[in-house]
């Protein structure tokens, strides 16, 4: 049975959402949910430390989700932050820049305090990452799929109707359109979101060991490095979604700069470990 439920003009409407598009939905909500846990796993095998970890789910909730959340909140509420909202370039770069300086400084002040007596294994540098961009695969992607997935299951079955009874007028138009943006939406819009999520925390994971290194060695142009690249990513994304339309174009651009990162990071350590190895 189909759901059929009226609009607020008074047209019937009769949505479900495509199998296919629920399994999508299933994979990123598995990637992101699966993919930071297998992770700690392995580099704890490495002999990295869950304190490390612990620490950089804390940053993430105490610098982003509360910190530039507010300092956000703040900015757009006044004239500038009208200004940046309707520009595009603008946009880009507040975004970019905020995520950069919160994220980074974050990880700087975390590795100076808390984790400066754990500095001598490098791999809590891996499990920080893991910690900081598995929460953020979480909270961004894992919750949102596991909402899209309800929602659309019980379009399917057609007892959302129940629901929608119960809201009111502003959150039954959001929830509408939630609902005809899940109906219509191609099912591999939501499979990126997954695959997005596995760049995202490459880069993540990358940032923590540049930033790591930069507090260990006294080399801050690692940690400006790491403001650059993550500035890099975000802006970029942003500015990218708001002037192409293929999703896909935006994914590699992605995926392009966190293997970037990647790839630094990686010399960079060898780096410093063939130094070290020299001076054993």
């Amino acid at each position: 049975m189909c759901p059929l439920w009226v609009d607020n003009g008074g047209r019937a409407m009769n949505l479900t959402v495509p199998d296919l598009t629920i399994a999508c939905m299933i994979v990123s909500c598995v990637i992101a949910f699966g993919l930071p846990i297998l992770l700690a796993l392995y580099f704890h095998k490495k002999k990295g430390e869950f304190i490390p970890m612990i620490v950089g789910i804390a940053v993430m909730f105490v610098f982003v989700f509360t910190l530039e959340a507010a300092v956000n909140q703040t900015i757009f509420k006044s004239t500038i932050g009208e200004t940046i909202r309707n520009n595009k370039v603008l946009y880009a770069v507040y975004g970019g820049l905020m995520a950069a300086v919160f994220e980074e400084c974050g990880r700087w002040i975390a590795y100076r305090t808390i984790l400066k007596n754990r500095m001598g294994n490098d791999s809590n540098a891996l499990m920080y990452g893991v910690g900081h961009g598995g929460c953020e695969a979480i909270m961004i992607v894992g919750f949102m799929m596991l909402n899209y997935i309800t929602i659309s299951i019980m379009m399917n079955k057609g007892t959302i109707g129940d629901t929608l009874s119960q809201l009111d007028s502003t959150t039954l138009a959001k929830m509408q359109l939630a609902m005809q943006t899940l109906s219509t939406t191609p099912s591999y819009v939501f499979l990126l979101s997954g695959v997005e999520r596995i760049s995202a925390l490459m880069a993540q994971v990358s940032l923590s060991v540049l930033v790591w290194f930069a507090v260990k060695f006294k080399h801050k142009r690692y940690f400006f490095l790491a403001l650059l690249f993550h500035f890099v990513m975000d802006a970029g994304t942003v500015l990218l979604r708001s002037q192409i339309e293929s999703i896909i174009l935006v994914e590699v651009f992605i995926f392009v700069v966190a293997a970037i990162i990647v790839f630094v990071a990686y010399n960079v350590w060898c780096h410093f470990y063939l130094t070290m190895t020299v001076k054993k």
